[in-house]
């Protein structure tokens, strides 16, 4: 069920209002747990909690069934066991719900019983038109709208509104169980596919390439379930932004954990690697590039080319980083003679890429101002594309990034901030102070460098799709 796929899917990630069915027993009912989670948000619409043992829910007034709701319901999360789903399900499709988040487990990832109540639950939606996102989900999240869906107590893991999408098949890479607001992502929105019985990848593609807030697409897929349909829309979204995913079932003990988890067939991985080529997806390997990497892209601009220079307080860290350019695909800049001359008139050690900059630091009152100096300077050098700088994170380099951010955004190339220290919660609290600048921050040298590659994967990418659609 394709038609009007985008003006759906707004239900779930827009809605104004939301009916929630599940217990609303304190202190653990998961019901009640998914109100206190959307007022710790912020929601700002109605809620309708669906319960015919409670009068009021966390000051709201409760129904005992959604027939008894006078107002329109834009969206309804389920939580209930999974004999009562369907009913349920079939309630909403009466009342004209058209969206539909069922958080429920014990479906198809449970075997073949599992399976074919799923099927008779999508027929059951399908009927009246309604979507389906699960089951076996935690559902979505949107920064911008302030809601967030789930059974497990979020609290108040919200994150900065950001750029970045993502939507993964498992609640492993989501809202319910990683810090995304200590670890500040720039997130848009958060989709669970579950086992994706409805609403799947290709559907959500095109939504967030048309979704203004959303500057990069990040997935995680076990499975694809339409290849023709996903390549379509892969590569029509691709073409407007960077489209990452990961995914998983790389070996074959992985590709039959794929299967048990979610009851869906990996499938060939090198099948799935060509396929990704030829849509010009982007293919992550790990669990750290999922979070880290989207964000370069969506706070920066894209290399065009790839010609790297380092920028660094350790000569050590310099050198490691190239390497590490370097079998990403990057290629150490050479610097014209020009920035040679005007690098060496700060000292002649400096004329050198990597840039160590750390003997120079050591002879000035306030050591930090080296880099409003270097930076500039090797930024502008016609023959780099980006950058990447290496500091002690604390308190001085965020006062002199602060000073150096509009002149980086005013020469329009990427950089990304690698930083090091002995106090983790420090390094932690410069890095979300960084990144508010718009300057992506990493505490692993190898990611940081990584992201700046992805960014040039990606602008070749852009080009052929576009000379082709031509």
């Amino acid at each position: 069920m394709t038609s009007d796929t985008n003006s759906n899917l707004s239900l779930f990630f827009e809605p104004r209002s939301i009916a929630v069915f599940g217990s609303m027993k304190e202190p653990q009912g998961e019901g009640i747990t998914a109100m206190r989670n959307l007022h710790d948000f912020g929601f700002r619409g109605r809620l309708y909690p669906i319960s015919r043992s409670s009068a009021e829910v966390l000051g709201t007034r409760a129904y005992p069934t959604v027939d008894a709701v006078s107002d329109a319901v834009d969206l309804a999360l389920v939580i209930t066991p999974p004999p009562t789903v369907l009913p349920i399900v079939e309630q909403c499709g009466r009342k004209g719900i058209r969206a539909v988040i069922v958080a429920t487990e014990g479906f198809a990832e449970t075997g073949p019983e599992g399976a074919s109540l799923q099927r008779e639950l999508v027929e059951t939606a399908h009927r009246s038109g309604t979507r389906l996102i699960g089951p076996n989900t935690l559902g979505v999240l949107n920064t911008a709208h302030n809601l967030v869906t789930g059974a497990y107590r979020i609290g108040s893991n919200k994150p900065p509104i950001g750029g970045v999408s993502y939507c993964t098949q498992t609640g492993f890479l989501t809202f319910g169980v990683h810090p995304i607001r200590d670890l500040g992502h720039p997130i848009s929105k958060i989709c669970d596919f579950g086992n994706k019985c409805d609403v799947n990848e290709a559907d959500l593609l095109p939504y967030l390439a048309d979704d203004p807030s959303t500057d990069v697409i990040c997935m995680h897929l076990e499975d694809i379930r339409d290849g023709e349909r996903f390549s379509r829309a892969a590569r029509e979204a691709a073409a407007r932004k960077p489209v990452l995913i990961l995914k998983p079932g790389r070996s074959e003990a992985g590709a039959r954990a794929v299967s048990s988890h979610t009851g869906s067939l990996a499938g060939d991985d090198l099948i799935y690697e060509n396929a990704f080529r030829q849509a010009g997806v982007i293919r992550l390997r790990t669990w750290r590039e999922y979070w880290d990497i989207p964000k370069a892209l969506s706070l920066q601009p894209f290399p065009k080319g790839n010609r790297i220079a380092i920028v660094t307080a350790t000569g050590g860290a310099g050198v490691m980083l190239i390497d590490a350019a370097t079998e990403a695909g990057l290629v150490a800049a050479a610097f014209t003679l020009a920035t040679r001359n005007e690098l060496e008139t700060l000292s002649p050690r400096l004329a050198n890429n990597p840039v160590d900059v750390g003997p120079q630091m050591s002879l000035r009152e306030a050591p930090f101002t080296i880099y409003e100096e270097v930076v500039p300077v090797v930024l502008s050098d016609p023959n780099v594309d980006c950058l990447t700088i290496v500091c002690h994170f604390g308190q001085p380099i965020v006062k002199v990034l602060t000073g150096l951010a509009p002149r980086i955004s005013r020469i329009g190339k990427p950089v990304t901030v690698f930083g090091y220290g002995i106090d983790l919660p420090e390094m932690q609290k410069a890095a979300r102070e960084i990144e508010a600048l718009g300057l992506p921050a990493y505490l692993d040298l190898e990611t940081a460098v990584k992201a700046l590659a992805v960014g040039t994967a990606y602008s070749r990418i852009r080009a052929r799709l576009r000379a082709e659609g031509r």
